[in-house]
C-alpha cells in the first residue's frame, strides 16, 4: 500500500474488511459524522456495554417516526423513549464519550486521535483479552492499523497543520477503492496461500514465512506424516 503498488489477495480478506478493523474505523466515521447510522449501529454495543438489539432497533423506530437521524433522537428525545434509568445512563454515557472525541477533531493528528479512540472505547482491552491465535491476529492487525495512522500523520510533519482523523479517513476510502479496482486486471500482486495456488501457475514466485518453526510449521514435525505433508506443500509452491 504504502508504494501503491496494485495488489489482490486470494482466498482472504483485504486488511480494511476485517471485522476488528472496520469496527475501529466505524467509531472513527461516528467521531467525524455522528449522523452515520451504519457507523453508530456497529459500535454503540461494542466492546459490550449493555445497549442490545432490542434498544437499538427501539431508537430506530423512534428516529423514523420523528424523521430524526438516531443521534439527534437521542440528544433531543432519550427521555421521551421509555427506557429505563440503567439504559438511558449507558445511551448517555456512549454520546458523551464520541462527543469527547469530536471535540479532539482539531487539535490531534490522526494518530494521536485515533490510539486514544482505541484505548477509551475499550476496544485494544477487549481484543488483548482474546489469547487466542485469532484474538492475537485481531489485535495485531489493530496495531498495524494504528502504526499506519502514525505514518500517516508523519507524512505532514514539518507544516502547521496536522493531518486529522477525517484527512485519514479520506485516505483509507481512495484506499478501498483501488481494492474494488477491475478483479481481471493481471497487471498487480497476487497474495495467497499455498492451498489457494494448487492449479495455478505465475511468471514469478516469492514463498514468504520459510523460517525455522514456522514453514515447516513447528507442530508439523511432531510426526513424519505431518513433515510429509508439509514438504508436499513446500513442493507445490517450488512448482507455480
Amino acid at each position: 500500500r504504502k508504494l501503491n503498488i496494485p495488489y489482490r489477495i486470494y482466498g482472504g480478506l483485504s486488511f480494511y474488511q476485517r471485522k476488528e478493523v472496520k469496527d475501529l474505523l466505524s467509531y472513527f466515521r461516528l467521531t467525524c459524522n455522528p449522523r452515520d447510522e451504519e457507523a453508530f449501529k456497529r459500535v454503540v454495543n461494542y466492546p459490550a456495554r449493555g445497549i442490545g438489539k432490542t434498544t437499538v432497533d427501539k431508537l430506530m423506530v423512534a428516529a423514523g417516526e420523528r424523521k430524526l437521524p438516531i443521534w439527534d433522537t437521542l440528544l433531543q428525545h432519550l427521555h421521551e423513549l421509555g427506557f429505563h434509568e440503567g439504559t438511558k445512563r449507558r445511551l448517555v454515557d456512549f454520546v458523551t464519550m464520541v462527543r469527547s472525541f469530536q471535540t479532539m477533531l482539531e487539535g490531534q493528528s490522526a494518530h494521536q486521535l485515533g490510539e486514544y479512540i482505541a484505548r477509551t472505547t475499550g476496544l485494544l482491552q477487549d481484543l488483548y483479552a482474546d489469547r487466542t491465535p485469532e484474538g492475537i491476529s485481531r489485535y495485531e492487525n489493530i496495531q498495524e492499523l494504528l502504526n499506519g495512522m502514525k505514518e500517516f500523520s508523519e507524512g505532514n510533519e514539518g507544516t502547521d497543520t496536522p493531518r486529522t482523523l477525517p484527512d485519514f479517513l479520506i485516505d483509507v476510502a481512495l484506499l478501498t477503492d483501488a481494492d474494488n479496482d477491475d478483479p481481471n486486471d493481471q497487471d498487480r500482486v497476487s497474495l495467497m496461500t499455498i492451498h489457494s495456488a494448487k492449479g495455478l501457475e505465475f511468471p514469478h514466485v516469492y514463498i514468504v514465512g520459510l523460517e525455522e518453526d514456522l514453514f515447516p510449521n513447528l507442530m508439523a514435525v511432531q510426526t513424519r506424516a505431518d513433515l510429509e505433508e508439509e514438504r508436499r506443500l513446500f513442493y507445490v509452491a517450488l512448482t507455480r
